[in-house]
């Protein structure tokens, strides 16, 4: 199973982290696929693919490369874009999310950022394992007082059918040519895909293909719900424990209108409309796929919802059978 690893030529944030991975040393040039040239590591079934345009539009990309690289069908296991993140502030970050855009509508369109309007893509597993792995790296390379370290909630395209997600270095162009912040995050690369040799655990990697059935019943896999788009609650569970994670959503993708009737009880009445339910389903139902035989478990922003959301969320996750549970309970 191959591990692919995307980086978007136009993109400087990208090339400088692709160049800094290259640099290690360990890759062999294999041809072009869709006119981007293509390297095989020496040891480790992992491929990157500079791919010629920007990619958030470009869907099917795994699938795409599986026929262009002439591998089989399914080949592609998992997908990991080296990015680029912009962001008004302009804060100089490191940031790590998972990809969709859950809560947009008309779901079944195409939306703005990529993507399918409504859909989520699975969720890599290595997500929590490499954001703990990327504030390591920015310690060892002095960027922790300088760069904001987060996840981001579940965002934008493109769509594809292997577990996926992006790295970035933001927020500004001043920032995405940081020769500092790429061998940091080629850190990340080296370890986590253990390109190094120095066969670091499963879990230290995020490779749940490496867990025993054992293993993966007894793993909390953390999907958050509410709050902004920086998740800096859902981040803090990630940071302080070592749970795993799929999707995380923020109360933007959670559309709810409250019912008018004023004997409404959110315990046993009709459900509240909007998206959220929709959002919340197809979440915790690509992180199940992604994470078979584990514990998913919701992680709620408490303080981002009003008391009647916090109920009928509650309710709607019990109909589904996803437990909830504070930082203590993902340790």
């Amino acid at each position: 199973m191959v591990t692919l690893l995307i980086v978007s030529k136009p993109d400087l944030a990208s090339t400088i982290q692709g160049d800094a991975l290259l640099g290690r040393g360990g890759w062999n040039e294999a041809g072009q696929v869709e006119g981007g040239k293509c390297w095989i590591h020496a040891e480790k079934p992992v491929h990157i693919w500079w791919f010629p345009t920007r990619v958030l539009s470009e869907d099917e990309l795994d699938s795409r490369y599986e026929a262009g690289a002439g591998l089989s069908e399914g080949e592609v296991s998992e997908v990991i874009f080296l990015s680029r993140h912009f962001a008004a502030s302009g804060m100089p970050s490191l940031t790590i999310h998972v990809i969709g855009v859950p809560g947009e509508k008309p779901m079944g369109e195409q939306a703005e950022y990529g993507g399918i309007k409504g859909e989520v893509v699975l969720p890599n597993p290595r997500f929590a394992a490499w954001f703990r792995l990327m504030c390591k790296a920015a310690h060892e390379h002095k960027l922790n007082e300088e760069f904001d370290l987060t996840i981001e909630t579940t965002h934008h395209g493109p769509s594809l059918s292997s577990p996926t997600m992006f790295v970035e270095i933001g927020s500004s162009e001043s920032h995405w040519g940081r020769t500092d912040a790429g061998e940091a995050w080629a850190d990340v690369f080296s370890k986590g895909l253990n390109l190094e040799g120095l066969s670091e655990n499963a879990a230290l990697c995020g490779d749940w293909s490496g867990l025993s059935d054992e293993e993966k019943s007894q793993t909390k896999v953390m999907v958050g719900i509410g709050g902004g788009h920086y998740a800096p609650r859902h981040t803090d569970v990630i940071r302080k424990t070592k749970c795993w994670a799929g999707h995380q959503l923020a109360s933007y993708a959670l559309e709810m209108h409250k019912p008018t009737d004023e004997d409404w009880d959110p315990d046993s009445g009709e459900y509240p409309s909007g998206q959220w339910q929709h959002a919340i389903r197809v979440s915790i139902e690509s992180t199940r796929l992604a994470f078979a035989g584990g514990q998913i478990i919701a992680h709620l922003d408490r303080k981002s919802f009003k008391g009647w959301q916090r109920r009928v969320i509650k309710r709607f996750l019990a109909e589904l059978s996803v437990p909830i549970g504070r930082t203590v309970d993902f340790e």
